[in-house]
């Protein structure tokens, strides 16, 4: 599944990323905990949601870690 990073902020010394889904798939939304820096509105990443897997749109492995998976934004805020 294809995301393209859209937010991002700073936890604990580490960045911490929100991805939208390029398709009309669930989840729509994921964050992402990585220590790379990701460019905002013009990075997009394919994620294996079954092994996790990370990496750039051309295949390069990222180290990341997907921290939680939602389909509405306003869900990130509630827990």
């Amino acid at each position: 599944m294809r995301y393209k990073i859209i937010d991002v902020y700073q936890k604990e010394n580490l960045k911490h990323y929100i991805a939208k889904s390029l398709k009309p798939r669930s989840p729509q939304f994921i964050i992402i905990q990585s220590t790379q820096t990701l460019c905002l509105n013009l990075d997009i990443i394919d994620v294996n949601p079954k092994t996790a897997v990370t990496t750039w749109a051309t295949g390069e492995e990222i180290a990341m870690k997907i921290l939680r998976q939602f389909d509405s934004f306003d869900k990130a805020y509630l827990t």
